[in-house]
């Protein structure tokens, strides 16, 4: 484990010792190796062995698997490469794996609440406390790391007796009983770890609360340190700048800006929902002085283009909120055919919508259903309907006629 001995190594010599077999890569074993792998919270290190592309690093039986993207030639073993961890990005978890030390030890002493989860992701880090904090709360502790931060503190690495282990102020209670290596903040936090770290917090640079929400009984913090958090206000700079420029403001007037224009937006929708509304009323008062009068059941053949399924459909409903409609509504949408078949509550059980679906629609692939009063579906591509709507209205003239003899010897009795 020679990454403990020296974090800022990212360059040596090793021999391969074995080249794994896994599922989709190879793993290298190496005689000696700086890449941390992956554990404790800490993603494992990338770069390079031999010219080989790592893309993570792992313990397995004890050993350090070096993972490669491509197949490894055996030929190799034996023989001493070049191996070489991606810098920039060990810099950045070293950052952010302190910085979730210091901030963790911020948060017990300011408000007792102790870290009960920790994760370290590609561009942030989270951390679990077991109580909850007020916004204020979150302000407290941002300061307090950040002004521990460019305290520039010595970051120590200890491995203690087991008398000695005892002595100190541990923040938290080692998982390992043997080989125990703790992590001293100089006179800050002591905790217990087997991870990389900055000789100082003034490595950390900066340390940035991104947002929290409740996490069990306590808070989840997500926050980034140093090269992190120059990346997030590097996006957050470049999306500003695209804005002033979308808008021709300035940057301290871009989020005054958006919420008057989300205003704006919101009355312009309720506008055009009045409007949508004021038009679908006109084309049904028209479509109303159109249709077949089947012994008195009013049948509307309804054929719309360029219109979805919710407009037919809110269409066909206004039509049939009238007596003794019933509409027979199908419209293109995009390579579809909507189809819609409605009728009013007083049209009775005789004429059954979802049947009449069924029986003129679902042959022809037709996907849909409903029940008596109304039945909705639909066909990918476009259909004619005309055909249909015709055998639909001869049906509709046979049944009316039924109807309207039962409805006679009612009103007789």
């Amino acid at each position: 484990m020679k990454y403990l001995d020296n974090q800022y190594i990212n360059e040596f010599n090793a021999v391969i010792l074995e080249v794994r077999k896994l599922k989709n890569n190879n793993g290298i074993i190496l005689n000696e190796t700086y890449f941390y792998p992956e554990g404790g919270g800490q993603p494992g290190d990338r770069g390079s062995i031999n010219g080989y592309v790592i893309i993570d690093t792992l313990t397995e039986d004890g050993k350090t698997l070096h993972i490669t993207a491509d197949s490894v030639d055996t030929n190799h073993i034996g023989q001493t490469v070049e191996c070489k961890i991606d810098g920039k990005r060990r810099l950045a978890l070293m950052q952010q794996h302190t910085g979730q030390h210091l901030l963790s030890s911020c948060a017990e002493k300011l408000f007792d609440a102790a870290t009960v989860g920790f994760h370290i992701g590609d561009d942030y880090v989270t951390i679990d406390l077991d109580k909850k904090l007020t916004t204020d709360d979150i302000s407290k502790l941002e300061i307090m790391a950040n002004d521990t931060i460019w305290s520039n503190i010595e970051v120590l690495a200890h491995y203690p007796t087991e008398d000695e282990l005892g002595r100190l102020p541990l923040r938290k209670q080692p998982k390992v009983t043997k080989d125990i290596r703790v992590i001293e903040i100089k006179d800050f936090d002591f905790s217990p770890c087997g991870g990389t770290h900055t000789k100082t917090t003034a490595e950390i640079g900066i340390l940035k609360i991104k947002k929290t929400e409740n996490y069990k009984t306590g808070v989840r913090i997500e926050f980034v340190c140093g090269l992190f958090a120059l990346d997030v206000f590097t996006k957050q700079n470049q999306i500003i700048s695209e804005l002033m420029q979308i808008y021709s403001v300035q940057d301290h007037e871009v989020l005054d800006f958006a919420k008057n224009n989300l205003e704006q937006v919101k009355t312009l929708k309720k506008e055009i929902l009045l409007l949508e509304e004021e038009l679908l009323d006109q084309s049904v008062n028209t479509i109303l002085s159109n249709f077949e009068d089947f012994e008195g059941i009013k049948v509307v053949k309804l054929s719309e283009e360029n219109t979805g399924m919710n407009n037919l459909r809110k269409k066909c409903s206004k039509i049939c909120s009238n007596s003794n409609f019933i509409v027979i509504g199908t419209s293109s949408d995009t390579n579809k055919t909507n189809i819609v078949l409605s009728k009013s509550q007083n049209i009775p059980n005789d004429i059954d919508m979802n049947g009449l679906f069924k029986s003129y629609f679902a042959p022809l692939g037709c996907k849909g259903g409903g029940n008596s009063s109304s039945s909705q579906g639909g066909y990918d591509g476009l259909l004619n309907t005309d055909a249909i709507i015709d055998e639909i209205e001869s049906y509709m003239e046979r049944i009316s006629e039924k109807i309207n003899l039962i409805r006679q010897q009612t009103m007789a009795n």
